[in-house]
C-alpha cells in the first residue's frame, strides 16, 4: 500500500468488473442472500483487478454487508470483529487475512502516521506476512494483539512448567539415596 492511499477515494470503482456495463446484471448478487448468487458474485470479484482496494475499502470503511474485495458479509464481520449490528467483539476464533486467508499467527499490528487525518494523527494498521495485504482497522488490530498477547502468555506459562519440571527432577534426584539406584 502506497503512503498516497486514501480510503475515502473511490476512483478505482471505475475499474472494477462489478462497475462495468457488461456485469450490470451482478450488481444485485452483491448483495443477495442466495448462496448462488453469491457465489457467482464472488467468482467475479478474484478476476478484478482492483479486488484489493475494494476489500480495502470495505475493511477500513466497516462495511460489513454486501460482497466486497471476494468476501462476503461473515468474512467482511470476521476480519474486523464486529457483530452483525458493527459493534467490537471478542471471538473465539481470531481472525485472518481477509485476502489470502492466512492464519492470525501471520498478521502483525502497527502504526501508521496520517499527516492528514484531521483529528486523528495514526491508524492502526493490520499486515498479512504472506501476501503484504494490509489494512486499517482498530477492532482488527485489537484482535490480532490479543491472539499475540495469548499466544505470548501461553508459551511463558509452558516455559515456567517447563523449569518447574526440571527444578523438580533435580531436587529429586538430589534427595535420593545412592544405594537406591540401579
Amino acid at each position: 500500500m502506497s503512503d498516497s492511499y486514501d480510503s475515502k477515494d473511490l476512483s478505482w470503482g471505475e475499474e472494477a468488473l462489478c462497475a462495468q456495463p457488461a456485469h450490470s446484471d451482478m450488481r444485485e448478487k452483491m448483495f443477495s442472500t442466495d448462496p448462488e448468487d453469491k457465489h457467482e458474485a464472488k467468482n467475479l470479484c478474484f478476476t478484478c483487478d482492483v479486488r484489493d482496494e475494494c476489500l480495502r475499502y470495505a475493511l477500513e470503511n466497516n462495511i460489513i454487508w454486501g460482497i466486497w474485495g471476494g468476501k462476503d458479509k461473515d468474512e467482511l464481520r470476521r476480519a474486523l470483529s464486529l457483530s452483525s449490528e458493527g459493534k467490537e467483539i471478542r471471538r473465539n476464533r481470531a481472525p485472518q487475512c481477509p485476502r489470502c486467508s492466512a492464519r492470525t499467527s501471520r498478521l502483525h499490528t502497527k502504526i501508521k502516521d496520517l499527516p492528514n487525518g484531521g483529528r486523528w494523527t495514526t491508524a492502526r494498521m493490520v499486515e498479512c506476512r504472506e501476501c503484504g495485504f494490509e489494512w486499517r482497522s482498530r477492532t482488527s488490530a485489537n484482535a490480532v494483539d490479543a491472539y499475540h498477547t495469548a499466544r505470548a502468555e501461553k508459551r511463558a506459562k509452558r516455559q515456567r512448567d517447563r523449569e518447574k519440571l526440571i527444578a523438580k527432577g533435580k531436587a529429586l534426584r538430589a534427595t535420593a539415596s545412592p544405594g537406591s539406584q540401579k
